[in-house]
């Protein structure tokens, strides 16, 4: 039985950044916690789990590999390395062995997000500030959504229909946080994949947005230290 705390490592989703995790961090920090946010390139789903797996070869471990939104896909596919002990999905995808995000929402009525989205010459996209306040972050304080409106990162369309590979999930203890107003994934979706993957815990979060890792740092941070104690419990 090991009492070592184990390194999180934190993944951010499409129109996205590394800095979506500030609070989370500096909470996590100040618990004594190694952090680390991944920056992925976000030009297609294999290259984000080809970045994380190759942070994972060099961050020391065990680790608790944490996914927020696409995160989640990349964490289920990433988390099969050797080093990570337990997922923890944050209004995230958790789709099962050859199933993609599209797959995932095909059985829930569309959200007025999706038609929101715009996309570049080279097929990439994400949203305009006004939309990203709206659907994105509409509970992040204004000045704060805007700036993270600005740093978000344009994703590849094709990881709607990206089909995942083995689902670490089955084999990792997982946990989730479910935003019950999330306007850009489904918040039934996200309870449902909360059952199918057998979470640990399930914290559901009243009027949570999508953004809920900046709006709601708190339980997301209890919800991500729960799981490390377990880790280092050996459980």
């Amino acid at each position: 039985m090991s009492s070592t705390k184990p390194t999180i490592v934190l993944v951010h989703g499409a129109i996205a950044d590394g800095s979506s995790w500030s609070g989370v961090i500096e909470r996590l920090q100040a618990k004594g916690y190694n952090v680390y946010a991944v920056q992925q390139p976000l030009s297609s789903l294999p290259d984000d789990i080809a970045k994380v797996n190759d942070a994972l070869d060099w961050i020391p471990g065990p680790v608790v590999l944490v996914g927020h939104s696409f995160g989640g896909i990349v964490i289920t596919n990433a988390g099969n390395h050797a080093k990570v002990k337990a997922l923890v999905y944050v209004a995230a995808f958790a789709p099962d062995e050859n199933q993609s995000a599209a797959d995932l929402g095909k059985d829930y009525a569309p959200l007025a997000s999706g038609k929101a989205f715009q996309f570049d010459k080279q097929g990439r996209f994400y949203l305009t500030e006004p939309d990203f306040l709206k659907y994105f972050a509409p509970d992040v304080e204004p000045k704060k959504a805007r700036a993270m409106a600005a740093a978000q990162g344009a994703a590849d369309g094709a990881r709607f229909v990206w089909k995942s590979g083995p689902a670490a999930w089955k084999n990792k203890p997982s946990y989730f946080v479910v935003s019950e107003n999330d306007q850009i994934i489904q918040h039934e979706l996200e309870a449902f994949e909360a059952k199918k993957i057998k979470a640990v815990k399930t914290v559901s979060i009243p009027n949570a947005s999508h953004a809920v890792l900046v709006s709601h740092p708190d339980p997301v941070t209890s919800l991500i230290v729960e799981a490390a104690e377990a880790v280092a419990k050996g459980h």
